[in-house]
């Protein structure tokens, strides 16, 4: 912004304001939550605000303040004089949440079925080869889940159903924390591609009851795999490892 001294107004120069930096309380709300859905921040065991503070290299405040916005979205609990522990999921929780998204995913897979544009049927193709690609490469656990998430969010978004969009951001990461293991099966990562692509196959032929199939069978053996795994975790308190082939072979007929 200038003064033009002949006019006595003032006239903007064009220039894009200078971004602001990230506050501290910001950055530590994106670092504990990422350790959370990634499972470094184990559920259920109790953390200390200065423990976090010094891991991190900040002062108390900005953890504090991270930490409650993270209650806010039920994701950590604050335990009176025992610090803060991360949500853990029960077995009634992990029913719950798989109900929910079934009827979720089972009702915008039923909408979509037959009337996807080509374009939309390309977007969803392309999150697809973005997963294989990740599995190909240096796979990446975090990468893989956030891939995973694009998927399903992208059969939501088709819908065109702004409320069903609306609830299903409010807890994905639910979803993410609670099935993140059952990627600890052996062969699970590849049985998952495959499964997605069923539903895209179904999508792109317009076969609405082969893609709603598709779904649930796909919801079903994540829960069972989720349900195992939840088992293993509650005798023994500590998440399994992630178990992937390292001699990841696809199919050729499914090469993209």
């Amino acid at each position: 912004m200038f003064t033009d001294m002949n006019k006595g107004t003032v006239q903007s120069l064009g220039l894009n304001p200078l971004p602001r930096s990230k506050s501290l309380q910001e950055m530590a709300y994106e670092s504990l939550k990422a350790g959370i859905l990634a499972g470094r921040l184990i559920p259920g065991k109790k953390y200390g605000e200065l423990e976090l503070a010094r891991e991190l290299g900040i002062s108390r405040t900005p953890v504090r303040e991270a930490l409650l916005k993270l209650e806010a979205e039920n994701l950590v609990c604050f335990n009176p004089g025992r610090g803060i522990s991360v949500k853990y999921f029960t077995k009634k929780d992990l029913e719950d949440l798989t109900e929910l998204r079934w009827l979720i995913e089972d009702a915008a897979v039923a909408k979509i079925g037959g009337c996807l544009s080509t374009d939309q049927i390309e977007r969803i193709e392309h999150i697809l080869a973005e997963q294989e690609k990740c599995v190909r490469g240096n796979y990446d656990e975090s990468i893989f889940l956030e891939i995973d998430r694009k998927f399903h969010l992208s059969l939501i978004e088709a819908s065109g159903n702004k409320f069903m969009i609306q609830t299903y951001n409010s807890i994905r990461d639910y979803f993410a924390m609670t099935f993140r293991g059952a990627l600890s099966k052996k062969g699970r990562v590849i049985e998952v591609l495959r499964e997605h692509r069923l539903i895209v196959k179904a999508l792109s032929e317009s076969n609405v009851d082969m893609a709603i199939d598709a779904v649930r069978t796909h919801l079903i053996n994540s829960k069972s795999i989720a349900m195992s795994y939840h088992d293993a975790y509650a005798n023994n308190r500590t998440p399994p490892g992630v178990a992937v082939d390292e001699s990841i072979e696809f199919d050729s007929e499914n090469q993209r």
